[in-house]
């Protein structure tokens, strides 16, 4: 590792969780789970949950795709895989 390497920091331009998004519009989780086609908020709840959190639930490629939609392409599928720092 060179003296540059060490002082660069790896930048990732990461999008927003559905937990920001959902704080940002001000919804429910029972409003997101409307809006997302979910059956009950406590799914839209578990999405929204810390990637190290043990009741987290990563959506199925089909709410994934609404995610997308619904939130304009604010959230991705990647946003529910990288963990973020602090």
């Amino acid at each position: 590792m060179t003296a540059l390497t060490a002082a660069v920091k790896p930048c990732i331009d990461m999008g927003m969780t559905l937990e920001d998004y959902r704080k940002q519009q001000k919804l429910s989780y029972k409003q997101l789970a409307e809006l997302l086609g979910a059956s009950h908020a406590t799914v839209a709840r578990r999405w929204c949950l810390g990637i190290d959190h043990k009741d987290r639930m990563i959506p199925a490629p089909d709410f994934m795709e609404r995610i997308v939609l619904v939130t304009d392409g604010s959230v991705m599928p990647n946003d529910f895989y990288l963990r973020r720092m602090a």
